[in-house]
């Protein structure tokens, strides 16, 4: 029978984090035979010359693209009505394109994944990403009385009995949920743990990279801290300027990149508060073609997240990519897996708490670190291992689609 799949993003196409986490992915099922679909709710109106590039580019890697307007205001109706139109979206797709399994990220096209597996009977993979309604609570945004909290709860329970498969992004959210939620318990043979994984050939830079960038930045002396990704709500803004500063007045050679494609002001404000000159740090927009450049020139990774009970469900992407560019992390604890990976393996510092006392002692451990000539090949390594697209991932999400859609005919 014809194996093909459609995967359900509410999320915009161009978004960075789809573009890493999702059309990669689904680059790599299409290697292996399988007849890719990717429906995405999108928050912008692409011009018609934009929509034919995104649709050319993604039947390269093997993937067929359909979009629906994404609606926002006012927010349950929204989100309702979404899951109406594209629940209509699936079931046509499904049918014209004789598609036998429904990849649902997250809950919204969870909502439309259970539909269609109703009445088409095609299989439900629920790709849960985190626990939805607590991240909500833990945000601030909701409370547990929350009319949105109960209904994403109990949706979220019809999704665990219904889902023929499950993808979690750690073993300790695994854990959690298989001693707590009762209807997982005896289903841990259905659920694979896959982390944010990233491709990590993208970022194994040669040293003639990582010199010149260096010259052209002026940083042949200094050694370099680099954030990548958003700023605010989960991230640490304040902690991340305290921190750079009391490493800075660790070892002077320190110099901060932060690369964002957030705004910038609450992040030099937050620096000047710490006390950080302007001249020891930098922020910019990084492309996804510039961003390994950047690394190769960098010497270690920052990602401080703000810790709560839904951020056992995290898995970053920036540690990915960090470690495949050979840089040792400097993480907080509480999030995903992170505290064993750098804990067990030597390749990152794990920060017990905000404090003075324990910036210097990260910063201490780090300057070691750095020291030792075999941290970036142990951080490579282990980005090979456990964070890698192609080894990893891929495998990983192949082998739930052969034991959901079955294996491909010789």
């Amino acid at each position: 029978m014809k194996r093909a799949a459609l995967y359900i993003c509410y999320y915009n196409v161009t978004e960075p984090l789809v573009q890493t986490q999702v059309v990669a992915y689904l680059g790599e099922l299409a290697k292996r035979g399988i007849e890719m679909h990717l429906l995405t709710f999108e928050r912008e109106r692409h011009p018609v010359e934009k929509q034919h590039a995104i649709r050319d580019e993604l039947s390269k890697r093997g993937i067929q693209w359909h979009w629906l307007v994404y609606h926002q205001r006012p927010s349950l109706p929204a989100t309702v009505y979404d899951i109406v139109i594209g629940t209509a979206a699936a079931l046509r797709i499904c049918v014209k394109h004789q598609i036998r399994l429904v990849h649902a990220r997250s809950h919204v096209p969870a909502a439309m994944a259970l539909v269609t597996k109703g009445l088409l009977g095609c299989r439900f993979l629920f790709d849960i990403r985190g626990l939805l309604a607590e991240e909500y609570v833990d945000a601030g945004n909701w409370t547990r009385d929350d009319v949105k909290f109960q209904l994403t709860k109990r949706m979220e329970r019809l999704f665990f009995k219904r889902a023929d498969g499950f993808v979690l992004l750690t073993d300790r959210i695994k854990q959690e949920l298989t001693l707590n939620e009762p209807l997982l318990e005896h289903r841990a043979s259905d659920i694979q743990v896959i982390p944010c994984c990233t491709e990590t050939n993208h970022f194994s830079g040669d040293w003639d990279t990582r010199s010149n960038y260096r010259k052209a930045r002026g940083w042949t002396d200094r050694v370099v801290i680099t954030y990548v990704g958003k700023l605010g709500t989960w991230y640490l803004l304040d902690e991340m300027a305290r921190f750079f500063a009391a490493a800075k007045r660790h070892d002077p050679r320190f110099f901060f990149q932060i690369l964002t494609q957030s705004e910038e002001q609450a992040m030099r404000r937050a620096l000047d508060v710490a006390g950080v000159n302007p001249s020891d740090y930098d922020i910019r927009f990084a492309s996804a073609e510039d961003l390994p450049r950047i690394l190769s020139g960098s010497d270690a990774g920052l990602s401080f997240i703000r810790a709560s009970y839904s951020k056992l469900a995290s898995s970053p992407t920036k540690v990915g990519e960090y470690l495949a560019a050979g840089l040792p992390v400097i993480t907080n604890a509480g999030i995903g897996d992170c505290d064993q990976m750098m804990n067990g393996n030597r390749v990152g510092i794990v920060i017990s708490e905000f404090s003075e006392r324990e910036f210097i002692r990260a910063a201490s451990n780090l300057s070691d670190l750095l020291k030792d000539k075999s941290t970036a090949a142990r951080c490579r390594a282990l980005a090979e291992t456990e964070l890698s697209l192609s080894k990893v991932g891929g495998p990983r999400y192949a082998a739930i689609y052969e034991n959901l859609l079955g294996a491909a005919s010789l």
